[in-house]
Formats: C-alpha cells, sequence, structure tokens
C-alpha cells in the first residue's frame, strides 16, 4: 500500500508525527515522500509490502540504533533516522532520512547530460578522495555497503562535497544477511557468479568501478565483448561481469579493447590523459584484483592518490589548464594544448605513513594531512607555505604557518631555529624537522 498526500505517519524513536506532503519518486523497494513534522521538512522511503519484511525491518533498526558512522566520512551518508510506521497499514513500514538539496547535489548522469555544469580537476579528485574516506570510516566501523553505485552517489561539482544515500542495505561486514547483492554492473566477479556474499572485499571491487565511471564516464569491462552482445539480458550480464570480466585497458589481454565507434571515444579520451598513477591503481583494480580480491586497491590507498594528485596539480603557462602531476614524472604535456610543462623540484615530507611529495610552487600550502595523514581534526589546517623571499624574489622559502618553531639543517649540519612567521629557505641540502616524527627534505 502507498501513502497518500496527507496521511500521518509516526516516527518511532522520536514519537514525532509526520505529514505526508507529496511524492519523490518511486524504486524498486518502495516509495519516497517528502514529510513534514517538527523537524522540519523530511524524507520517508515507505516500502512495498513485498519489500517490507521483517528481516529488513530489523535490518534498519539496527542501522538507527547502532547510528552512522564515525568521523568526516561518516557524516557523507545520509543514514536512517527513524523507523516510520503507519495506522492506515500497519502491514508497511518506512524510514526517516534527511531532505537532500537536489539543486546542488546531483548525479553522474546529469553532468553526463549537461544539466549540470562539469567538476573541474581539482574538485573530481575531491570528490574522488571523499568517496573513498566515506566507504573508509563505514568498513572500520564494522559494516559493508553491498550496492555501491552511480545511483547512490550525489556530489556537489563546484565544492566537491559528497553524499552516499540509499543506505537500507548496510549492514554487518560478514554477519547480517541481504536481499539484495548489489547493482550488477557494479558487483564483484564473485558475487556475480555466486560464489561469495556481499563483504567489505566485494566492496572494493565495487569502488574501484564507481571511480572508475567517475573518471572515465565507461564502465571498465565495456569494450569489445560487450559492443558485440545483441540482448543485454541477465546472461550476458553474468558474462561480462563475472564470467569473463576483461578490463578494457589491460595491458596483457587485447580481447576486450574499446572498439573504434562513437560511444566508446569519450573513455578512450580520458584514459589517454589520465595520470599514470591512478591508471596503475585502476589497472591492477582491474587485472590482478578481479582474480585476487585480496589485492584489491583499499580505500586508504586512493585516498593518498586522490590526496596527492589534488595536492601537485599544475597550471599550463600557455593555456591555464591544470594538470596532475604524478611521482616520478619529469616532464608533463600539457592535456588542453600539449605544451610541455616543466616540472618543479619537490619538498618530500617524510611522516610515520612514507613519503609526501609536494611541488614547489609559489602559494603551495604544506596541510595538516601532509604531516601527520592519521589525524582527521582539521587535515586542511595549513602548516607551511611557499614562498618568494621579499629581498630576493629568485629564492624560495616554505613559511612557518604553526604556533611552534621549527629546526632547520643544511649540508653543514649547522641547526637554525624557524620561528612561527618565518620562512626556511629551500635548499637541495636542507632537512627540515617539523616535530612530531615529521621532516621535510628535497628532490630534484
Amino acid at each position: 500500500m502507498s501513502l497518500k498526500i496527507g496521511d500521518i505517519v509516526h516516527a518511532r524513536v522520536s514519537g514525532h508525527e509526520l505529514s505526508v506532503k507529496k511524492k519523490l519518486g518511486e524504486g524498486t523497494q518502495g516509495i519516497a515522500y517528502l514529510v513534514e513534522g517538527p523537524d522540519g521538512q523530511e524524507v520517508v522511503k515507505w516500502y512495498f509490502r513485498s519489500q517490507g519484511t521483517s528481516s529488513q525491518r530489523e535490518a534498519i533498526e539496527n542501522l538507527v540504533n547502532r547510528g552512522r558512522p564515525r568521523g568526516k566520512g561518516g557524516e557523507r551518508f545520509v543514514w536512517p533516522k527513524d523507523i516510520v510506521t503507519s495506522t492506515a497499514d500497519t502491514a508497511s513500514f518506512g524510514y526517516l532520512m534527511p531532505l537532500i538539496n537536489t539543486s546542488r547535489f546531483v548525479e553522474l548522469n546529469a553532468i553526463q547530460a549537461k544539466r549540470h555544469p562539469q567538476p573541474n580537476i581539482p574538485e573530481l579528485c575531491k570528490i574522488s578522495y571523499h568517496i573513498a574516506d566515506s566507504f573508509h570510516d563505514l568498513h572500520l566501523a564494522g559494516y559493508c555497503y553491498r550496492d555501491i553505485s552511480l545511483g547512490n552517489l550525489l556530489f556537489d561539482p563546484r565544492s566537491g562535497e559528497v553524499l552516499i544515500c540509499d543506505n537500507d542495505n548496510v549492514g554487518i561486514d560478514r554477519h547480517s544477511e541481504s536481499a539484495i547483492l548489489g547493482t550488477p554492473e557494479f558487483m564483484a566477479p564473485e558475487v556475480i557468479r555466486n560464489e561469495k556474499s556481499p563483504s567489505t572485499t566485494t566492496d572494493l571491487h565495487s569502488l574501484a568501478v564507481l571511480l572508475f565511471n567517475l573518471w572515465m564516464w565507461h564502465h571498465p569491462f565495456h569494450g569489445t565483448k560487450e559492443y558485440q552482445i545483441r540482448s543485454w539480458d541477465i546472461p550476458a550480464k553474468t558474462k561480462i561481469y563475472g564470467t569473463e570480466p576483461v578490463f578494457v585497458f589491460d595491458p596483457e589481454d587485447n580481447s576486450n579493447r574499446l572498439p573504434n565507434e562513437p560511444g566508446y571515444i569519450t573513455a578512450f579520451k580520458r584514459w589517454k590523459i589520465c595520470p599514470p598513477s591512478l591508471k596503475k591503481a585502476f589497472t591492477t583494480s582491474f587485472t590482478r584484483g578481479l582474480r585476487e580480491p585480496g589485492s584489491r586497491v583499499t580505500e586508504g590507498n586512493w585516498k593518498r592518490i586522490f590526496a596527492s594528485l589534488h595536492d601537485n596539480r599544475l597550471k599550463c603557462r600557455d593555456c591555464g589548464a591544470i594538470n596532475l602531476w604524478s611521482d616520478g614524472i619529469h616532464v608533463l604535456e600539457c592535456w588542453h594544448c600539449e605544451t610541455e610543462i616543466s616540472v618543479p623540484m619537490r619538498i618530500v615530507v617524510n611522516n610515520g605513513n612514507g613519503k609526501m611529495p609536494l611541488l614547489v610552487d609559489e602559494g603551495r600550502k604544506l596541510l595538516a594531512r601532509h604531516v601527520n595523514p592519521a589525524d582527521d581534526h582539521q587535515p586542511d589546517a595549513v602548516v607551511g607555505e611557499i614562498v618568494r623571499n621579499p629581498k630576493d624574489p629568485s629564492v624560495l622559502g616554505l613559511k612557518n604557518h604553526t604556533e611552534r618553531p621549527w629546526i632547520v639543517a643544511f649540508g653543514d649540519d649547522v641547526q637554525k631555529e624557524v620561528p612561527p612567521g618565518r620562512s626556511a629557505p629551500l635548499n637541495a641540502t636542507m632537512k627540515l624537522n617539523l616535530g612530531a616524527g615529521a621532516s621535510v627534505t628535497i628532490e630534484s
């Protein structure tokens, strides 16, 4: 039974009465309604009777009681707030969730249809980082998502902020059951083949497919094999995604290359300008990761890749296009005008989690997350900044924006103090101690 405009539904935990205002949309599991109550306008997903089983209700109650994951990543999930019932239909139920500002947060298909502007490259890095960060926090909380897909992702193309919706199929990893195995295009091959149930490990495959779609506007297995299929039915999907998945850019298997057809040109062009570090991660995900689920790229590795790409962008001096640098590249060709861009020297932040290279460019910021990646209290707080010496503009330095002095030593090992507000000149022999086990050196 569906709800009618003007119906009153009841929130179990808060005890609030909510008035149904209008129907927002309909999916395979139920209908979404705009409701209004003491907390203003919110949304109720009301299950069809065939979908609103006792096990589904128990799962939603568990999500409501346990709450969403902690951290910044957890805040991006549009989490179930309450169980909702109706005296007019005691056999059905729904759940309450926040109302999303759909004029700001959009799906990728709205971008592709040119109803909204594309995110620029820095924002695309942010969107990707936030997605990986959210699933990292979800998995740390002991949950698996089970149904990662483009339809569950909304983002602001201007700011890079992300929302993840339709969280009613989230469950406890390897413990709770679900009637939903996922969306076929995003399901791990072993789930398609009925060899494994959804888990955090299968989520990693779905996450990689989602990120590939964001960057390439294409599916990683849609190549010649998919092009030759004339009936896109369940057996066809089982073949492409489950029994015979082949990455379209597999360096060793040419059987599923992109056809020379208009519908595949965008993916080819976007892959051509994709940064090497990202190409490597996608290739690992869709070659070795298909055969060895334990080798899939983790959320933490995705975060490091996108953070480094975002923080090491370079502007072409000829056309102004933003280019992304990956470690190991000494000459960069502008993706837009093909002008050769010289790669400057870089400072390398040595912290407990490895090395973080940052290109030396006036105005480049050294952030808290570069110094201590594990501290997410204020990850984007500015710790230092690359500035020019006002007396000698040819000399660049790293300015101390903290409240504590740094210690710098050059080739002679003589240590000097760099007080807050002052700069340490960048020198090939320098070693700058930032405190908390972090230091900075120079590479060219």
